[in-house]
């Protein structure tokens, strides 16, 4: 089982596959929650940072139908498989699916519209970098979307312990995320959390005037 737990935070090879094929499946209802957060306009271009599976940049396209879906995944093995997922859409120039890390994308300045990044904060290596560089990519009055299935709140990483350890998650306060975007610029956040579950979302929108997305 370790084995297998070990795989989230690179998924690799056959055991990457299935994790693949698993967070597809199980996380469609933390995904519909958390977009149901956003407006999504039928022309907007969106980052999905952290791709994985491929499922929620399916998702995302349906809903900017006229727009363009991005995916980015900093393994190998997911980017051929979301690229699977994707391969009639991805055909159509409707998505495009590419290796990279969030750190440093290569993605011009102000080009998205909304960035989403679900169940994938807890992985990365610079936790500030990354969020200086979704701003950076992000539109004038542009989005990032952060969902998390996962809240450090004093109970939850106490219960969950074995599994934190097992997956190598680095949990922060919801109130220390908060902090932290604003601190690289972000003008609003608003932090959104489903009663009763540890289910919490971000909504963070870069300035208007902020034409150089420093």
């Amino acid at each position: 089982m370790f084995g297998l737990m070990d795989q989230f935070k690179r998924p690799t090879g056959l055991r990457g596959r299935l994790i693949a094929a698993l967070m597809n499946r199980n996380h469609k209802p933390l995904t519909l929650w958390g977009l149901s957060h956003v407006d999504i306009a039928p022309d907007d271009v969106i980052l999905d940072v952290g791709c994985g599976g491929g499922k929620t940049v399916n998702r995302l396209v349906q809903r900017a139908s006229q727009g363009k879906v991005f995916g980015i995944d900093y393994s190998p093995d997911m980017v051929k498989y979301s690229k699977k997922v994707n391969k009639q859409l991805i055909a159509e120039n409707r998505v495009e699916i590419l290796e990279g890390s969030v750190e440093k994308m290569v993605f011009p300045d102000n080009f998205f519209d909304l960035v989403t990044a679900f169940e994938t904060y807890y992985f990365w290596s610079n936790i500030p970098d990354a969020m200086r560089e979704i701003k950076r990519v992000l539109k004038p009055n542009g989005k990032l979307l952060m969902v998390n299935e996962m809240v450090k709140d004093g109970v939850y990483e106490v219960e969950h312990a074995k599994l934190i350890e097992k997956t190598h998650v680095c949990l922060l306060p919801l109130e220390e995320i908060r902090d932290l975007l604003l601190s690289v610029g972000f003008a609003t956040v608003q932090v959104v959390t489903e009663a009763g579950s540890p289910w919490n979302a971000f909504i963070a929108q870069k300035v208007s005037n902020d034409k150089k997305g420093k």
